[in-house]
């Protein structure tokens, strides 16, 4: 068996390497970089991302080079081998690899003729067409927000701006709310799987994110504090930067895991392959497969349940304000999703639907800061009471803000109603009626 060792490059070997990385196609760039990145002493991790491939292929290909070297370059580089074209993405296949001895592969290595489908990357457009099947426009959608999850994912990781984070996380949010339009058209089961792979990832970004958002909060009003009164949040603070740590530890430690990349590699597959028209179906639209007859009744489907709290608002609830607010980002998403095909007065229906989704997600913001203050103070309290008289913290700070939030969740639910109004507007409705009107 090869060991794993440090791969070292001659002067030769470098400049053969950077010759194919100008203009080799694109499998054997991809095998040149990791090379490369390995002989920089970066781990696998690295190597993987900074070539684009999953981990156990980077494994496989720094067990090859160690074992062949540079006649890991050498299979033909026709066209026969490497096959992609914008609309049509086939395997490559490398028919000049060699079997790996007996009990050497990883999981993920037991099929070495098969050469993974580069990760996509952001692209302007999504690049619907009005007569694109479900099924095509679903892959389409999905390939777009996919693409730029991906390329937020080393940002995320190395958690230097707070933006990465939060894109990634939209990204997924996008992708999993485009499963109730799309998933239809294709295998249940196989929807279903790809959904809870989203789910995983979503699940760890928003907790990292949710958290992010209410320290920085904290942070703010503390800031706005006189210098004196600014100490008496810090227990408060340094909690919350302990919480933040840990879930970003966790969001870590997913990002690395195999089930993540099995994920984004079965995920990627599906969605670069050729849509099967005859495999793909749906049940809902039986009569009609296309855009410009479905995406009508889309988006009027979001409208009234949108419209449907009309008659719950005046006594809404904050559970059922939070409801609203997911409502109504399924809507503005629905348009995002076919804008290309829609009139330009859909993005003024975009932009007065973010409206309403930022005021809610303000209150929201709030709402759940009221609660994580609650607890805190409660076991605040719990862990006072076994302090000594003389050593217990005044938390007259803390209960201070506790106030502030409380005031800021009231003024916040109290102003909706009137923003609300807008929205039942004719106005919304004919801008609404004249984005579809072009299909």
């Amino acid at each position: 068996m090869v060991q794993m060792s440090n791969i070292a490059l001659s002067d030769d070997e470098k400049q053969k390497l950077a010759s194919l990385m100008r203009s080799a196609p694109e499998l054997f760039i991809r095998r040149a970089r990791l090379i490369l990145a390995y002989a920089e002493g970066k781990p696998t991790l690295q190597a993987a991302r900074q070539a684009g491939i999953s981990r156990g292929r980077a494994r496989y290909w720094k067990r090859q080079f160690l074992s062949r070297g540079m006649g890991i370059f050498a299979a033909s580089l026709s066209s026969d081998n490497i096959a992609v074209t914008p609309e049509k993405r086939l395997y490559a296949i490398d028919e000049n690899i060699p079997g790996i001895p007996a009990g050497a592969e990883t999981p993920e290595e037991k099929n070495p003729t098969r050469e993974e489908i580069p990760y996509p990357v952001p692209r302007q457009v999504i690049g619907i067409k009005v007569d694109d099947s479900l099924a095509q426009a679903g892959k389409k959608v999905w390939l777009y927000h996919f693409a730029l999850m991906i390329s937020h994912e080393v940002g995320t990781h190395l958690g230097k701006e707070i933006e990465e984070l939060h894109d990634m996380r939209v990204a997924t949010r996008r992708m999993r709310t485009a499963f109730d339009i799309f998933a239809g058209a294709f295998d249940p089961r196989l929807m279903k799987h790809y959904l809870k792979g989203l789910r995983a990832i979503g699940r760890v970004l928003g907790q990292v994110r949710d958290m992010d958002v209410i320290l920085e909060r904290a942070l703010t009003y503390q800031k706005s504090l006189d210098e004196q009164a600014q100490p008496g949040l810090e227990p408060l603070i340094d909690r919350w930067k302990q919480q933040v740590n840990k879930k970003r530890t966790k969001l870590i430690k997913h990002l690395e895991s195999e089930a993540y990349e099995r994920f984004k590699q079965s995920f990627n597959e599906f969605l670069q392959a050729e849509v099967d028209e005859a495999a793909a179906s749906s049940a809902e639209y039986e009569t009609t497969n296309r855009l410009r007859d479905i995406v009508p009744m889309l988006v009027y489907s979001r409208y009234a349940a949108v419209r449907a709290y009309d008659s719950v608002l005046p006594i809404a609830t904050l559970g059922q304000l939070h409801a609203l607010r997911i409502e109504i980002k399924k809507f503005r998403y629905t348009l995002e999703y076919f804008r290309e095909i829609l009139d330009d007065s859909a993005g003024k229906a975009i932009n007065e639907l973010k409206q309403y989704q930022d005021h809610l997600g303000e209150l929201h913001d709030a709402d759940v800061g009221c609660q994580l203050v609650r607890g805190f103070l409660k076991s605040w309290e719990e862990n006072q009471t076994q302090q000594p008289i003389p050593e217990r913290i005044n938390p007259e700070p803390i209960v201070s803000y506790l106030a502030y939030l409380h005031a800021e969740r009231y003024r916040l639910m109290v102003a909706f109603p009137q923003l609300w109004q807008k929205f039942s507007r004719p106005e919304f409705r004919h801008n609404l009626a004249q984005a579809i009107s072009v299909l």
